[in-house]
């Protein structure tokens, strides 16, 4: 009886606790200067503008949406979004590196592109 109970425990706080949290999801906004600024003031002012969340990344004249959210693990994730840019009709599928340097920030690769970072985080 005791191990059924013990089961049913587990199983009720892998369920209330869900996915995202056992998964380590990345908390905040993590960007550059120019970013971090602009989530401060709560408006976008600059070509510079580089902002990560667990769920995209934008800059000042595109995003990306992350199907799946990134989490705080230390490594590289590769990660399927749905992206899209000022100016351009429809959006695109990208598979974006997103790669977790530890004390040294976040680094983003999106193909096609230069590296984004470091990213740090701003709170």
């Amino acid at each position: 009886m005791a191990r059924s109970t013990a089961l049913i425990l587990l199983v009720l706080a892998a369920f209330v606790t869900g996915p995202a949290i056992a998964a380590g999801v990345l908390a905040g906004s993590w960007g550059n200067d120019v970013g971090c600024a602009g989530v401060k003031a709560g408006y976008q002012d600059s070509d510079a503008y580089i902002l990560l969340t667990a769920e995209g990344i934008e800059t000042y004249g595109s995003g990306c949406r992350f199907e799946q959210q990134l989490t705080s693990e230390p490594g590289t994730q590769s990660l399927r979004s749905t992206c899209s840019a000022e100016g351009e009709a429809g959006t695109t599928i990208e598979t974006i590196l997103v790669t977790n340097k530890g004390a040294d920030g976040f680094f983003v690769t999106i193909p096609g592109l230069e590296e984004m970072g470091p990213l740090q985080s701003c709170s």
